[in-house]
């Protein structure tokens, strides 16, 4: 049974001081990616048995795949960020996430970006701030209810040239952070498989 206690809101741990070897790390590495949510195949989705906020594995439809983001600048997906509902009866959590287009090409819109328009996804970042045993590296986004396009800045003349910013965002969401993996290396080889990359 999960030990997370999401409902009734009653906590089990406290913020112990910070462990030194540990330090803490602004950001996203540069390589995230993003799944069609009808891809995935939630029959072989399985949750860990200790952390209700662990996905031990994240199955997709035979013959789909994620598809690679890849980020350019210091600041990847400048503008990621999460914001609490408040809700009449329920609180949640909101996320967004902002990808940008750098470019002006017409395979990049004509099949990433226009099915943003209209589309439902799932994305899966690498956190630069991997946490305790780099346990925490690898964060879902859009799992419980979908990342949708609620914003889209295109302007030849902006700071992403001839391409555009492009905002994703899952409302609902019933739990702040959702992590791939019970280690780093599992959570490398699920983020690995969702490219269709097997681990060595």
């Amino acid at each position: 049974m999960s030990t997370n206690s999401i409902c009734n809101g009653i906590i089990k741990a406290g913020i112990p001081k910070g462990d030194c070897s540990n330090l803490p790390a602004k950001g996203y590495e540069r390589l995230a990616i993003l799944i069609n949510r009808e891809d995935i195949d939630f029959t072989n989705v399985t949750m860990s048995t200790t952390k209700g906020n662990v996905v031990t594995a994240l199955g997709l439809k035979t013959g789909k795949v994620g598809y690679e983001v890849h980020q350019m600048g210091g600041t990847p997906f400048t503008g990621t960020n999460a914001a609490l509902e408040d809700n009449t009866y329920y609180k949640a959590v909101t996320k967004n996430l902002v990808i940008a287009v750098i470019n002006n090409d017409r395979d990049v819109y004509g099949n990433f970006v226009d099915p943003l328009l209209n589309g439902e996804f799932v994305a899966v970042l690498e956190r630069k701030d991997k946490g305790k045993d780099q346990a925490s590296a690898f964060e879902i986004v859009g799992f419980h209810n979908g990342l949708t396009l609620t914003a889209l800045d295109e302007n030849a003349y902006g700071d992403y040239y001839g391409g555009g910013l492009y905002t994703l965002t899952e409302t609902a969401a019933p739990i702040s952070r959702l992590y791939l993996g019970e280690s780093y290396e599992t959570g490398k080889a699920l983020f690995d498989s969702l490219l269709g990359i097997v681990s060595e």
